[in-house]
């Protein structure tokens, strides 16, 4: 196994700091119209965070650009469906991709993905999903350093839960015993919910799980929050250090909901999605979804998502062939 360093664990951007409805970005924006409905391709099921996200979105996009915006789901090989699909959309701006961090990881980690990271353009990062590191109540640790501690002093004796291969939650496992030299087993679940759930049981020791998923139960106390994994705190959970701050300085693993189109749509049509993006994620019932779900709201500019991007492929990709980590399909 390679060994993945430090500086190559953080190649990527720290935390993007919010430019939500910057004035530059709407004032640079295309006259480009649609001249049809615009589908937002979702590669997830129905019900999801981000699905909810894009849902509440849809109306102001509609607003704003005279046609209605539909989200399309196409779900299925952990996101790698949608994505192909909407790799091989028209470019002409009728077609967006509702892109998460999985579709970053999947060109590197799949046999076959059937698409490559360039063969889309990143329209703006919309927001951050952040992981929260939970633990059974009963783990032998109160704070991440203890829990760190343990850990490193302890290989192969504790174990993890994930929702799956090639999920965030085992890429910050991942990035943990890479950059600590800790030793612990993985077991992946079909989704957060039952791996929450055993966690809560006692079954699995940890999780870095979405915070999404587990704010709720951390709330009600049936959960125990260490850490966030964002380069800032989140307000959802406030008195939640960051691991960056206190155990690995600079580490950061999360998720996040994007706009992507195929890569030869034109700037116009780019542009204009830009600035309707940003104007919808500005409107009170969409801030209202976004602290409901523990998101930190950003709204990039077009150049910064795409910095964005190259850096988290550059990140990821270093990670997974380091570990020699692969996803199977089906």
């Amino acid at each position: 196994m390679r060994p993945f360093t430090r500086r190559a664990a953080l190649l990527a951007p720290t935390l993007l700091a919010p430019t939500l409805l910057a004035g530059p970005a709407l004032a640079q924006a295309g006259d480009w119209s649609p001249s049809q409905p615009v589908r937002l391709i979702n590669p997830f099921a129905p019900g999801g965070s981000p699905d909810i996200l894009a849902r509440a979105m849809a109306p102001h996009v509609q607003q704003m650009l005279g046609q209605p915006m539909v989200v399309e789901n196409r779900p299925g090989a952990g996101g790698m469906v949608g994505a192909r699909y909407a790799a091989q959309q028209p470019a002409d701006g009728h077609a967006v991709f509702l892109a998460a961090i999985s579709a970053v990881l999947a060109p590197f980690m799949a046999r076959e993905p059937g698409y490559r990271i360039e063969d889309f353009r990143p329209v703006s990062i919309l927001t951050v999903t952040p992981l929260v590191l939970v633990v059974r109540e009963n783990f032998p640790a109160q704070n991440v350093a203890e829990w760190d501690r343990v850990l490193r002093a302890s290989p192969g004796r504790f174990n993890y839960a994930t929702a799956g291969i090639g999920t965030p939650h085992q890429m910050a496992a991942e990035l943990y015993a890479s950059l600590s030299g800790a030793q612990m087993t993985h077991v992946p679940y079909r989704g957060t919910a039952p791996a929450l759930t055993d966690i809560r049981a006692g079954t699995v020791d940890f999780m870095f799980a979405d915070l999404a998923a587990a704010l709720g139960q951390i709330r009600q106390g049936g959960l125990r929050a260490l850490a966030v994994t964002t380069s800032r705190r989140v307000p959802a959970i406030a008195e939640v250090p960051m691991m960056g701050e206190t155990i690995l300085p600079g580490f950061e693993a999360y998720s996040f909901v994007s706009w992507w189109v195929p890569a030869r749509t034109p700037d116009a049509a780019v542009r204009r999605l830009n600035q309707v993006a940003l104007h919808a994620l500005g409107q009170a019932d969409v801030q209202a979804r976004i602290q409901e779900f523990g998101f930190l709201a950003e709204g990039t500019s077009v150049e910064r998502a795409q910095q964005f991007v190259t850096a988290e492929g550059a990140k990821w990709s270093g990670l997974i062939r380091a570990r020699n980590l692969r996803f199977e399909e089906g």
